[in-house]
C-alpha cells in the first residue's frame, strides 16, 4: 500500500478538478499547493455570448477556485504560464506541452513538494491526459513520486463512468489491480466544508453536480512514458476555432494527434541537456 504524500503539488486541468477529487483530502493537509493547467475557457461553446467573452468567464472560474479552495485555511493555488505571462488556453495545452512543462517545472522546483497528484490518463478530456502527461514527465525530470486519480471516462456505449480507474473496473475483486490505491473515508465535517466548495463553482453546477462529494481516491503512478503511446479512446470533443454559428455539436480531435504531440515532447526533451535534474 503507497504512503500518502504530506507536501504535495496537485496538478489539475481546471478549476473544480482538485476540489471533485480531493475537497477532503485538503483538508487533511498541512501544505499543499494547487496548479492549475488551463484557463478553463474552451471556445467554440457559446460562451463569449453568455460572458460577453473568454477572459471574462476564465476569471469567473478562477474567482470561484479561490472561494472554494478560500474554504481550507492557507490553501493556495498557481496557474501555469507562458514565458509572456499568459496563460495557456483550454483544450489546446496539448500543443504547447514544451513551454507548459517548463512552467510546471519551475512551481514544482519552487515549492519543492514530495509528490505530484495529477489525472489518470484515462481518454475522456483532452486537457486531462495532457496533464498526466506533464505530471509523468516533471515527476520523471525531478525524481518526485506521482499520484494520479480518476474523474471520467466514457464506456463502450458512451456513458460517462465517473470517479473509478478505467482499468480495474471490470477488476473490482482482483487484489493485484486494486492494492495501490488510497481511498478515505471523510468525516461529516469534511463533507460540509466539501460541498461548499463544490458549490462555490456555480458556473459549473451541472457538472459538478453529477459527481459523488463522498468519493476520493489516488493510486501511485509509474513515470514512464509507455502508457502515453497508446491512445485511451478514438478521438476528443475539441472545437479548433471559434464558430461561425454557435452549437453544441463539437467538432472531434483524433487521439493520435495527441500521441504524435506526447511524441514531440519527448523528442524536445533530448535536446535539453539539463531537463533531468
Amino acid at each position: 500500500m503507497p504512503e500518502f504524500p504530506s507536501r504535495p503539488l496537485i496538478f489539475v486541468a481546471h478549476p473544480d478538478d482538485e476540489t471533485l477529487a480531493f475537497g477532503g483530502l485538503l483538508q487533511r493537509l498541512s501544505t499543499f499547493l494547487v496548479v492549475f493547467a488551463t484557463d478553463g475557457a474552451p471556445t467554440g461553446c457559446g460562451l463569449e455570448k453568455t460572458f460577453g467573452n473568454l477572459k471574462a468567464y476564465a476569471d469567473l472560474r478562477f474567482h470561484e477556485a479561490a472561494r472554494a479552495l478560500g474554504q481550507i485555511p492557507d490553501s493556495s493555488f498557481k496557474r501555469l504560464t507562458r514565458p509572456d505571462g499568459s496563460h495557456f488556453n483550454d483544450q489546446h495545452l496539448f500543443e504547447e506541452l514544451p513551454a507548459a512543462a517548463i512552467s510546471l517545472r519551475e512551481i514544482a522546483q519552487s515549492f519543492a513538494p514530495d509528490a505530484i497528484i495529477s489525472h489518470c490518463y484515462e481518454g475522456a478530456h483532452i486537457d486531462h491526459d495532457a496533464s498526466s502527461f506533464l505530471a509523468m514527465q516533471i515527476a520523471s525530470a525531478l525524481s518526485l513520486k506521482r499520484y494520479e486519480f480518476p474523474l471520467y471516462w466514457l464506456d463502450t456505449h458512451g456513458k460517462p463512468v465517473l470517479q473509478q480507474f478505467r482499468d480495474t473496473r471490470a477488476a473490482i475483486g482482483e487484489t493485484a489491480s486494486t492494492a495501490n490505491i488510497l481511498e478515505w473515508q471523510l468525516t461529516e465535517s469534511e463533507l460540509q466544508i466539501k460541498k461548499k466548495m463544490m458549490a462555490e463553482y456555480y458556473s459549473q453546477r451541472g457538472t459538478v453536480s453529477t459527481f459523488s462529494p463522498e468519493i476520493e481516491r489516488m493510486r501511485s503512478a509509474s513515470t514512464t512514458p509507455e502508457s502515453f503511446r497508446i491512445p485511451q479512446c478514438r478521438d476528443y470533443m475539441y472545437q479548433e476555432r471559434k464558430p461561425r454559428f454557435y452549437h453544441t455539436r463539437h467538432h472531434r480531435l483524433s487521439a493520435k494527434v495527441l500521441l504524435k504531440k506526447f511524441a514531440e515532447f519527448e523528442d524536445w526533451t533530448k535536446q535539453q541537456p539539463d531537463w533531468t535534474k
